[in-house]
């Protein structure tokens, strides 16, 4: 079993997301789990990504706060509870919407093929 405390959860850096915290609670250099990993994102008030694409497939959840979000041409609004599934190579982009932290967890799957 490995277990990953809040408080001991490994901070990590992205290009294009600002004023935000991410830190990895699963897979990579915290646990065996192989072929996806998992992380917590901290946005503070005006939080943001910017547009881009990767080679991974990217599931959120929203545990607290408001964030818009923008896939393509839809922009959605996702709160606590909801979540976003982001097909490998897809756009996307999201931002803290109402002045305040938002927490979402983000599982990364590295070898996703879509069936």
């Amino acid at each position: 079993m490995y277990v990953t405390k809040a408080e001991d959860a490994v901070q990590y850096l992205a290009p294009g997301h600002h004023k935000m915290q991410m830190h990895r609670i699963q897979g990579q250099d915290v646990s065996p789990l192989s072929g996806m990993w998992s992380a917590r994102l901290t946005l503070e008030a005006g939080g943001y990504v910017e547009a881009s694409a990767s080679p991974a497939a990217k599931l959120y959840i929203v545990d607290s706060g408001e964030l818009e979000f923008t896939g393509g041409d839809q922009t959605v609004l996702i709160k606590k509870g909801d979540s976003v599934f982001v097909l490998p190579n897809e756009a996307r982009a999201f931002k803290e919407s109402r002045g305040s932290t938002a927490v979402m967890y983000l599982v990364l799957l590295e070898n996703y093929a879509k069936s």
